[in-house]
């Protein structure tokens, strides 16, 4: 792919393009900035990824190990609220960023500079209270990253590609839980270095991409001030004449929350279900976890690719959200082996499908480009909201009488409250007006 970026002259950072009006009409980014992208994703979705999957329960356990649970909940959420908060205001504020590097460039590796410094405040952390405050600047940084780095999407291509990159981007995002669990067992017991590599590697990813990045400045007559009201306003923007855009912010949400709901629960589901002991549910989760994520990598890739050929995007996200129904219908009403693996890897292959197509879609339609960041970030709480508050409001369901597979907890309530709003989800897809692909 060859570069059409206007030649930068000798007032200008290097890889950044003169000042222009930060609207429509991006460039073809320069060779390789794609490839980048989407390492950038992978080595940031890794490094959040690992002290998910082991590394915080770990060193939780080391430091309260009377309290392990109540402290990992709090922990977590508090991550969760700072995801919540960060990501939309980092995507303004690089909206109006008017550094000679350009509007992104700053963002991307502060982001992955502090979101590893973090991790490493996080190892070495001597009490719960540090280890609280280290994984929220952890993740305050990496929510800076993937802000901006989803606003280059927009800047750096036209709208009838957005939905390949975004297959690539989405792929990438899904598939850093791979890395991330291999390095946990081959790490295990390096508490540092455990912590540690993926953020380092997401670092050098983000000083890569930077080197190669042609990002837009502002022009001198284009530099809107920041606000407490704008900065209020980035947390949440449903504008009323963005009608596409409110219908995939509100499908997304509903999406995020069926999955959200059950993800947290699948250990004891296995549990309840099949009567395994913890250990042997361990390794089925595990299992499980892996092929829903290739399936779901996989798939965000092809669909992404397919959709932007073919200009089927909708058709794409339709028939991923009723599959993603139909999986969580089938899961509410068996309690075998076949059901299980069915499940992760249909489930995560329509879900992978649906995140690539509908960030495709959603960068279509933004209500105004030259504020990609702040869009973005508000699209991004649809996702987020659902992963910091469901698994707290799935106890309700479950403790609602009792399940007639197990016994036990209700887990054919909460499926099927989940399949149910999965299926709303789907009844918005026609809705859609086509301003984006059809």
């Amino acid at each position: 792919m060859s570069a059409s970026i206007p030649a930068p002259s000798p007032h200008h950072a290097p890889g950044t393009a003169p000042d222009a009006p930060a609207g429509p009409a991006p460039a073809a980014p320069r060779r390789g900035v794609t490839t980048l992208i989407g390492l950038t994703e992978l080595c940031y979705a890794a490094a959040v990824s690992l002290p998910l999957v082991l590394g915080l329960g770990q060193r939780i356990q080391q430091l309260a190990p009377h309290d392990k649970t109540t402290v990992l909940g709090l922990v977590t959420a508090l991550g969760g609220v700072t995801t919540i908060l960060v990501t939309p205001l980092a995507g303004h504020l690089s909206d109006h960023t008017t550094s000679r590097f350009g509007r992104r460039r700053p963002w991307i590796l502060a982001g992955a500079a502090t979101g590893l410094l973090g991790l490493f405040l996080l190892a070495l952390a001597p009490n719960t209270t540090a280890l609280a405050l280290s994984w929220m600047v952890a993740v305050a940084g990496y929510q800076t990253l993937a802000a901006a780095l989803t606003a280059v999407v927009v800047d750096q291509y036209p709208p009838h590609r957005r939905t390949r990159v975004a297959g690539t981007f989405s792929m990438c995002n899904i598939g850093g839980v791979v890395p991330a669990m291999l390095l946990a067992t081959t790490l295990r017991g390096r508490v540092t270095l455990q912590f540690t590599v993926c953020g380092a590697l997401a670092l050098v990813a983000a000083a890569l991409l930077c080197l190669v990045l042609a990002d837009r400045r502002l022009a001198v007559g284009d530099r809107p001030r920041v606000s407490a009201r704008s900065l209020a306003a980035s947390l949440l923007v449903l504008p009323r004449a963005a009608h596409d855009f409110r219908i995939l912010w509100t499908q997304r949400l509903l999406v995020s929350f069926g999955y959200a709901m059950i993800s947290a629960y699948s250990l004891y589901y296995v549990q309840d279900r099949l009567h395994l002991n913890a250990e042997a549910g361990a390794r089925l989760v595990g299992a499980t976890t892996l092929l829903t994520t290739l399936c779901s990598g996989l798939t965000a890739y092809l669909a992404g690719r397919w959709a932007t050929r073919t200009g089927r995007s909708r058709s794409v996200l339709l028939w991923a959200t009723l599959l993603m129904g139909a999986m969580l219908a089938v899961k509410a009403v068996t309690a075998d082996l076949t059901a299980v693996y069915l499940y992760g890897a249909v489930f995560g292959g329509a879900l992978g499908a649906y995140y690539a197509v509908d960030l495709g879609l959603v960068s279509q339609v933004l209500p105004d480009e030259r504020d990609a960041g702040r869009y973005l970030g508000a699209f991004a709480l649809a996702k987020n909201l659902p992963m910091a508050i469901g698994p707290a409001l799935a106890p309700a369901l479950l403790a609602v009488g009792h399940d007639p597979f197990s016994g036990g907890a209700n887990y054919l309530a909460l499926f099927l409250v989940c399949t149910a709003v999965t299926a709303v989800a789907a009844v918005l897809v026609p809705r859609l007006r086509g301003n984006a692909d059809t």
